[in-house]
């Protein structure tokens, strides 16, 4: 681990106070006194300081006006250099539309692209947002079922392909069994939705966050895809600006992103990115990759120390991911259910995990939990004990 990241990840750089006062959605602010959240996907660690320079500076000139329905020029700009720099893609910024997170993104391309009646092929088990962006198009879903440790039947994900079938979902890195999926993967899925005439509707978030000695590869690096994906990125999870709501979606070319930004409604202000959000997200890809690395490696830290530790345990199994800052461990042999032992945990250990539930992920889901490691050893560790003081198989 580098020096930097043990200066940046170590306990006394969060506040324990403002997370209470601050981190929602099944965190700290959320959660009795004295429980631990692995919860949510959103680190415990404030974002990088030349992040918050860059908002204040901003903010001194005094106006916060409305800014071009498909996003700053600057922002555009510095998401096609980012993909330059990281990805070796050459992608040019009129290609790329601002969001108000990928998660609303995800909704806003089913909507543009799905009709009703059509249906999205997306992996089992999955982060629900795939299957919520097609329900919100009237659109349905078909779950190709993932091995445990995310391999591809390619005969059956074939055949589940019919004449309903307009959109393939990718996660990648996947979230939550934490699999980088590699070009001749990508490449696969590409031959699919090329041999059928299909869309592939790419969920790149978690791109920054993978281990090494491997590399994030996107879905735009395989030749052929950029005409037909739809890609999705934000920096939520590598920057820690979940609160900022803020990420982009690249597009085929111009002419989708004027039909895009049209169907959507930004044109009309009714849809579109803060500036503000904008302004922490061109700061983040500018100044703070030393950060980054810095956040990766203590992460990769994090991952082996969990897994050896839950490894431990009666009835466990996990598996080490590549990608990603979740850990999905199969409990399905503690004679549990995943929201049981959930409950049980919350109640007794006071550490709260995400149920490995089919509301959540899909039925390939069941029989695990999911737990963050986004956070300092130090909580890390004395949750882990929690646990396995009050594991009840």
């Amino acid at each position: 681990m580098s020096k930097f990241s043990k200066i940046e990840f170590c306990s006394t750089r969060i506040d324990k106070q403002i997370l209470t006062q601050r981190a929602y959605n099944q965190r700290w602010a959320e959660l009795p006194e004295g429980t631990i959240p692995l919860t949510a996907a959103d680190p415990d660690f404030p974002v990088p300081a030349a992040i918050q320079d860059a908002l204040v500076e901003y903010l001194k000139g005094g106006y916060l006006s409305y800014g071009p329905p498909a996003g700053l020029p600057e922002f555009r700009e510095a998401a096609a250099i980012r993909f330059s720099i990281r990805d070796g893609i050459e992608l040019s910024a009129d290609r790329i539309v601002a969001i108000d997170s990928a998660a609303a993104g995800m909704v806003a391309l089913a909507r543009a692209y799905l009709d009703v009646g059509d249906e999205m092929l997306i992996f089992d088990p999955v982060d629900f947002l795939f299957s919520h962006g097609a329900e919100k198009a009237g659109a349905k879903t078909a779950r190709f079922r993932l091995t445990a440790t995310g391999e591809i039947d390619w005969d059956l994900f074939e055949s589940l392909i019919n004449p309903r079938t307009k959109m393939i979902g990718v996660c990648q890195p996947h979230n939550p069994l934490g699999r980088n999926f590699t070009a001749s993967e990508l490449r696969k899925i590409l031959e699919l939705a090329q041999k059928y005439d299909l869309w592939i509707l790419a969920d790149e978030i978690w791109s920054d966050i993978v281990f090494a000695p491997g590399r994030h590869i996107s879905m735009l690096s395989i030749e052929g895809a950029a005409e037909r994906t739809l890609l999705l990125q934000g920096t939520s999870k590598s920057f820690g600006l979940a609160g900022a709501r803020i990420g982009f979606i690249a597009l085929p070319d111009t002419h989708h992103v004027a039909s895009f930004l049209e169907n959507s409604g930004a044109v009309y202000t009714s849809f579109g990115a803060a500036t503000l959000s904008q302004v922490a997200a061109i700061a983040a890809w500018q100044h703070c990759s030393q950060w980054l690395a810095g956040f990766v490696a203590h992460l990769q830290s994090q991952r082996d120390f969990a897994c050896e530790r839950l490894a431990r345990l009666a009835g466990v199994s996990v598996s080490r991911p590549d990608a990603t800052f979740v850990l999905f461990p199969d409990i399905s042999k503690t004679g549990w259910s995943s929201e049981a032992l959930s409950e049980h945990l919350k109640q007794q250990a006071e550490v709260a995990v995400v149920p490995g539930s089919e509301r959540w992920f899909g039925p390939g889901a069941v029989g695990h939990i999911r737990l963050s490691l986004a956070t300092t050893r130090e909580i890390l560790s004395e949750a882990l004990d929690r646990i396995e003081s009050n594991w009840p198989v």
